[in-house]
């Protein structure tokens, strides 16, 4: 009986120790990952917000989401954007059609200037889409085509939360290989401008 209660204890207490020494190794890795994030300023940004950019003689606004890793002043990610102001024309009279235009692609950018209130970086998206004449009664497509976008541009944030800042950009579209009635690509080029927040989970250090 007494051999059982020790085997018991004995297990019991090395179940412990194999415990705190499993625990001390979570701990130290979490640490050592913290650490190393910490040391190499690796985070991630989120834009949301409008650009108000060329189509068809006027600037319209199209919503805009950008999602980027950062490391140190670089980034890379997604960006996604669609027409949402209606654009109506005669495509074949005497019916009126309304274009659609949803396009993503990759965003890369670098920081010129870094302070605890406000920051300016130099990016660059190309983008890959869709453009289509959509008739509204039957939401059918009639006519498509698929566009390439370049989108140099200059963003300044502003931060009232470390985590939140508001967001200004500057840039220029180009738009290529389109092929649709009564849209050219020069429809879609030229200078726009965006405004929106962005979530800075970012390790900058001011």
């Amino acid at each position: 009986m007494r051999k059982c209660f020790f085997s018991i204890y004995f297990c019991f207490f090395q179940h412990l120790i194999i415990a705190q020494q499993s625990d001390s190794l979570t701990k130290s890795k979490s640490q050592n990952l913290i650490h190393f994030l910490e040391n190499k300023y690796i985070g991630w940004t989120t834009f949301a917000g409008f650009d108000m950019a060329p189509a068809i003689d006027h600037h319209q606004k199209q919503m805009r989401i950008d999602v980027a890793l950062t490391y140190q002043i670089l980034s890379l990610g997604m960006t996604y954007n669609s027409l949402l102001d209606e654009l109506k024309q005669y495509v074949i009279f005497p019916n009126v059609h309304r274009l659609n235009a949803k396009q993503g692609g990759v965003i890369m950018g670098i920081r010129a200037f870094h302070s605890k209130w406000i920051n300016c970086y130099f990016k660059t998206a190309f983008h890959w889409g869709q453009m289509t004449w959509e008739d509204p009664s039957t939401k059918e497509y009639t006519f498509s085509s698929k566009s390439e976008c370049l989108k140099p541009e200059f963003e300044i944030t502003i931060t009232p939360k470390f985590w939140l800042q508001l967001s200004a950009k500057l840039g220029y579209q180009k738009i290529v290989n389109l092929n649709l009635p009564l849209v050219y690509s020069n429809d879609f080029s030229g200078l726009f401008y965006s405004y929106g927040l962005v979530i800075n989970l970012g390790n900058e250090k001011y």
